[in-house]
């Protein structure tokens, strides 16, 4: 992945040998790749093993045990890895929910979503060659108080399009291993 400073060195070498039309955009892209990179917020997660299938998760001041349950091998101390992501798709519907009712004029006072995804786990330990990941994740919305019921379609279209996790889990993203 090209960093900022390398976009600026392209930039600076193609400025010293303008060429017209292909030249302007080239820069044009380059300087808007950099200013689009700039206001790019990092979140972190932390993640250490405890034992077994048990590992505690730290974001910001907050922490969160996860495991398997008894029937996978783990302790059940906390939930699985996939509804952790399942949560987070949920937490960030609710979110964007409550944005998008303030800005179509309405307040958001309950939103309830059930969510569950399929997933043979056998993908994951090795057992069939089956694909690994969710194979399909279902959002049922239960309750939506605070938009009135004409509205609700165009309300559920906007946080779907607008929801981060949901992009990411609908678009895929880049996952770079550091060692």
């Amino acid at each position: 992945m090209i960093m900022d400073k390398e976009f600026i060195c392209i930039s600076r070498f193609l400025k010293k040998r303008p060429t017209g039309f292909l030249y302007n955009s080239v820069i044009s892209i380059l300087e808007n790749m950099v200013e689009k990179r700039s206001k790019l917020n990092t979140y972190k997660a932390q993640l250490r093993k405890k034992s077994g299938f048990e590992s505690e998760a730290k974001i910001r001041d907050f922490s969160i045990t996860i495991d398997e349950p008894e029937r996978l091998g783990g302790t059940n101390k906390g939930p699985n890895p996939v509804e952790v992501l399942l949560a987070s798709l949920g937490g960030c519907l609710d979110f964007t929910g409550t944005i998008i009712a303030q800005e179509m004029g309405y307040q958001l006072t309950d939103f309830e979503l059930e969510i569950e995804g399929d997933l043979d786990p056998r993908g994951v330990t090795g057992k069939a060659d089956v694909p690994i990941g969710f194979q399909q994740v279902r959002v049922d919305v239960k309750n939506v108080d605070g938009i009135p019921e004409e509205k609700l379609p165009e309300f559920i279209e906007k946080i779907q399009k607008r929801c981060p996790v949901d992009n990411t889990l609908e678009e895929g993203v880049e996952i770079e291993f550091k060692q």
